[in-house]
């Protein structure tokens, strides 16, 4: 029997999110794609520099188009918490497979969420 591969992200936490509830504060959850394969932290009520210390798990397989596959990962408000009707978008980070580093080479390493999720426009969307 093959033995599967996993890819293996501990989400531990953020600093000084946007507050997006209305009183000054969000209630943060992350949500992670992979490879067709999504995961989601629970969510921090009230706080905009969450703990969340989550070990998330995807299969990786032993295909080459894995290795030009990327992890993102993408931090929302939880719509649920406050007077917000939706979940508000604070932030994402795109990380590419080959920042992906093996069992004991772990680091913990901060990253800037990037704002926006721009859109590039073409000559036909122009027109």
């Amino acid at each position: 029997m093959a033995s599967v591969r996993k890819l293996i992200v501990e989400v531990v936490d953020a600093r000084n999110l946007l507050p997006k509830d209305g009183h000054g504060t969000s209630s943060p959850y992350a949500v992670l794609d992979f490879h067709g394969q999504r995961r989601k932290t629970r969510t921090v009520i009230r706080d905009l520099s969450p703990t969340w210390n989550e070990s998330l798990e995807f299969n990786v397989a032993k295909t080459p188009e894995v290795f030009g596959d990327m992890l993102e990962l993408r931090v929302f408000h939880d719509k649920n918490v406050g007077p917000t009707t939706r979940s508000n978008f604070l932030g994402r980070v795109m990380l590419s497979a080959i920042q992906f580093v093996k069992r004991g080479e772990e680091a913990l390493i901060y990253y800037p969420l990037e704002k926006k999720i721009l859109k590039m426009v073409t000559e036909r969307d122009k027109g």
